[in-house]
């Protein structure tokens, strides 16, 4: 039987998501592709039928499972609400995502924990600042929108994010029983957010 281009981009988001599971669960040198093609339902040979070997295939799973993740929580940067709302859900969402969505955990755990393990420093570097772009874009715009009362300039204010969202990550990969619960996330988010605006 044939395989349609759907069929075939269904079996390299399942070898994808299995392996994502793998890297945070073995790490990069307990991660082997027998294991991810058993996770994923399908063969060895159709891992390389997608990928040339483990390290095409790490970085697909960044590339690929960053972009299904994200997704839906930059949208609530692009939500049409105040810009202090918008980054609070943003930051309250990312947070509770954290504690209680296993995949958005494990992907912090091989961003954070694994693929410096196995990507040269360089090209590491390199692709983790690009993954940040639509992130620093869309910070910045929102803090831009309250520029005029910002407590500091916007560049400390981004800054203020991003290490809470880096913070947090790094708690996430390696201490997870601290992460927040729920409600406890939207209160640090409005937390950070007011500390950066004075009162109008």
């Amino acid at each position: 039987m044939r395989r349609t281009a759907a069929d075939a981009a269904l079996t390299r988001e399942a070898i994808t998501r299995a392996a994502l599971h793998r890297f945070a669960r073995d790490g990069w040198d307990g991660c082997s592709l027998v294991d991810v093609a058993r996770g994923a339902g399908v063969t060895r040979g159709a891992v390389y039928h997608h990928f040339s070997g483990k390290m095409d295939l790490l970085t697909a799973v960044l590339v690929e499972q960053w972009a299904i993740r994200a997704r839906d929580l930059l949208a609530l940067l692009d939500a049409e609400q105040p810009a202090a709302e918008r980054l609070t859900a943003f930051l309250a969402d990312y947070l509770r995502r954290l504690q209680e969505d296993r995949p958005f955990r494990d992907l912090i755990v091989v961003s954070t924990l694994v693929a410096p393990r196995a990507m040269p420093l360089e090209s590491g570097l390199r692709a983790k600042h690009e993954g940040l772009r639509p992130w620093t874009e869309r910070i910045d715009r929102a803090l831009g929108e309250c520029e005029d009362v910002l407590r500091a300039p916007l560049n400390a204010s981004r800054f203020t994010i991003m290490t809470v969202i880096h913070g947090a990550a790094l708690i996430a990969a390696v201490s997870p029983a601290e992460l927040p619960g729920s409600e406890e996330s939207r209160t640090i988010a409005e937390s950070v957010v007011d500390g950066l605006l004075r009162p109008r």
